[in-house]
């Protein structure tokens, strides 16, 4: 990482992982051309893992029903600086493999994580939804290789606002 003074450690970037609303699935496909999908994740913090669910059919589902190395980005809070033409941010970067997950137990254990990350108010329907969508639902997980993170929080103002000139 080029900005060693925004490294962050492990946990934090697990963080980010968990609160972001979405990250960015990136893969090559048999080409080496790129490919990359925004995906709702779920971390399985007691496993280390990154659960996400695909349709088991299309572009993404041929790139990882083999497995395959991917890269997935996520921010979990982004927001312009005034006058400074810059972002504070906080975001992570995970490397690894993808796994179909085929265990019945780790299927449904990542969907709960799913679907109670999104809805955790509508979980009462979780086993009508399953019943009705379960076989069309494929569930990948991602083993982390290495796991980044990274932000920025913008300074302080001055007491008076005087931007640090007197």
């Amino acid at each position: 990482m080029r900005r060693k003074d925004r490294e962050r450690d492990r946990s934090f970037a697990w963080e980010v992982l968990k609160k972001a609303p979405y990250a960015t699935l990136s893969l090559t496909d048999s080409q080496g051309r790129p490919y990359a999908v925004p995906v709702n994740q779920a971390v399985d913090e007691e496993y280390h893992v990154v659960y996400f669910h695909c349709a088991g059919a299309g572009e993404k589902w041929e790139l990882l029903k083999d497995g395959a190395e991917v890269c997935l980005s996520a921010v979990s809070h982004a927001t312009a600086v005034p006058n400074a033409f810059t972002m504070a941010y906080a975001s992570a970067v995970l490397r690894g493999r993808a796994e179909v997950v085929t265990d019945q137990g780790e299927w449904t254990r990542a969907l709960l994580l799913l679907c109670s990350a999104f809805d955790p108010k509508g979980m009462g329907r979780f086993s009508e939804y399953m019943e009705k969508y379960m076989s069309a639902t494929r569930v990948v997980k991602i083993v982390p290789e290495t796991v980044t993170g990274k932000s920025y929080a913008a300074p302080e103002k001055e007491p008076h606002g005087c931007g640090g000139h007197r």
